[in-house]
């Protein structure tokens, strides 16, 4: 997606959006702050945004950071600016094309126009995005169902800042990168156990706590859990409490050790349930082949140990393969055809697999979600195929992407309720998406090859601060972070 100007504005104030909730909670605090939208000026400039497929290449950020400078010059004098991003950005030329985006915008600016921004919690924050903005706001639950809300909050505290206020910030970042299924803000998960206790410092004093667990496959000089604490002028108090939180962090380190449940143990629970009417329904996740973390989406490890198994009554969402959708959509729905899926993949994880699929149904792949992140939200899955193979549905769709919902096998066809066993391709936000439908004892994930898979040790990294937990043991202490 790349809209710009008022493209972005109009986007933000649709009933359906297509574009980051955030954008969307910041023009709504606004537009009730100003009574009404025709009462404050916006000077949206551009926004993209893409799954995560790598590095971004040098000429297109290049190209981009162009259109910015341009724009923001174009705009002329402003009162605020908030900027709408993820944070675990990594580029061919930089580690950190995130700090370069901010120091283009303050440089444009200058010194005195506060600068808010809100960030993926799986954002990695540098010196230099600390440096040229104001207030750096995290989401706070994962999946993530708050990013209208920390747009609203930007508003409202760029407003305070309109007011007189003047915020300072204070930053700790441990040697802990915490794998991916270990980063649920749940009760009962340390992840959230921690964030909900920095809200407890929220007062009068204390604007904001954003805690940060990074996204590690950016192996990047600035990965680590990022602790940033934001006051209303009392930067001791900034610091106290970051240095407080940072001590309750590491001291729950152990419990960032993934678990996950085996292959093996999978297909068997997996035929267990098929064959007991009375077991629950169950739900297993590929957390090593999630596209939103930069997965391709398309390992076919879990589907073929269940197709050799026999499991039946199953259904697989969402498994991206274009050249799949092109031959199930040359046939037509009814239509028994043989398949071979990633018959044009490079990746060493996305094995070909021949099948022999009946078509359930072709689609144009566009849905107005009703569940967890896509509630509200409209939704492109690109051309899309159900398939049937021995008993196993499989979502098939040409715009890569995660299941992040049972929105993504109703919307085409399959009834969820009715299926004993799903798999889905995602870390963890599904789970907003399921909640209604599975507890989370009947939620697994399978410990499975993939490029993004939990496990980091099998990961060669290059850039990432060594020593660190848990690939590490890790000496730290308080005085370490001082």
């Amino acid at each position: 997606m790349y809209l710009h100007g008022d493209e972005i504005s109009q986007q933000a104030r649709h009933k359906n959006p297509s574009i980051h909730l955030g954008v969307c909670g910041f023009y709504k605090v606004m537009d009730e702050a100003s009574g009404g939208p025709d009462n404050w000026i916006a000077r949206p400039s551009v926004l993209i945004s893409s799954q995560p497929a790598g590095a971004v290449k040098e000429d297109f950020f290049n190209e981009f950071l162009e259109e910015l400078k341009s724009d923001l010059q174009r705009i002329g004098e402003i009162d605020g600016v908030y900027i709408c991003e993820h944070g675990g950005a990594i580029a061919t030329h930089t580690h950190d094309p995130d700090g370069e985006v901010y120091s283009l915008v303050r440089n444009i600016v200058g010194p005195t126009v506060p600068i808010v921004t809100t960030l993926d919690l799986h954002a990695n924050v540098s010196e230099t995005m600390m440096c040229n903005t104001d207030i750096l706001i995290g989401y706070r639950t994962n999946p993530h169902v708050d990013l209208y809300e920390r747009g609203e909050e930007a508003a409202r505290l760029l407003l305070e800042i309109f007011d007189g206020v003047r915020p300072t910030k204070y930053r700790i970042r441990l040697p802990l990168v915490a794998p991916s299924v270990t980063q649920l803000t749940a009760s009962g998960h340390p992840y959230g156990d921690l964030i909900r206790l920095g809200q407890t410092y929220i007062d009068e004093t204390v604007m904001n706590v954003t805690i940060l667990a990074g996204f590690a496959w950016a192996d990047t000089p600035k990965n680590g859990m990022t602790i940033i604490v934001t006051t209303r002028d009392d930067p001791n108090r900034a610091k106290a409490v970051a240095l407080e939180l940072a001590e309750n962090a590491w001291a729950d380190r152990e419990r960032y050790r993934p678990t996950m449940m085996a292959l093996s143990d999978a297909t068997a629970l997996a035929l267990e349930v098929n064959k007991n009417p009375h077991l629950p329904a169950v739900l297993f996740a590929d957390p090593a082949d999630n596209p939103g973390g930069g997965g391709r989406g398309n390992t076919t490890t879990i589907l073929k140990s269940f197709l050799d198994a026999g499991v039946q009554n199953c259904a697989l969402a969402v498994f991206y393969d274009r050249a799949a959708v092109d031959a199930a959509f040359e046939a037509s729905e009814g239509e028994t055809i043989k398949l071979t899926l990633n018959s044009n993949e490079a990746s060493p994880f996305s094995d070909e697999l021949d099948i022999e699929a009946r078509i359930e149904k072709l689609s144009q792949g566009e849905f107005i979600g009703e569940h967890g992140m896509v509630a509200g939200k409209t939704i492109y899955t690109g051309r899309t195929a159900v398939v049937n193979v021995s008993g196993i549905q499989i979502v098939i769709i040409s715009k890569r992407q995660q299941c992040l919902s049972v929105d993504f096998l109703s919307a085409f066809g399959i009834e969820p309720n009715n299926c004993r066993v799903i798999v889905v391709k995602s870390r963890g936000h599904f789970r907003a998406g399921f909640k209604h439908m599975f507890e989370p004892s009947h939620i697994n994930e399978v410990d499975v090859p993939g490029l993004t898979s939990p496990n980091l040790s099998t990961f060669e990294w290059k850039y990432l601060p060594r020593p660190v937990f848990p690939l590490d043991e890790v000496t730290w202490s308080i005085g370490d972070a001082e």
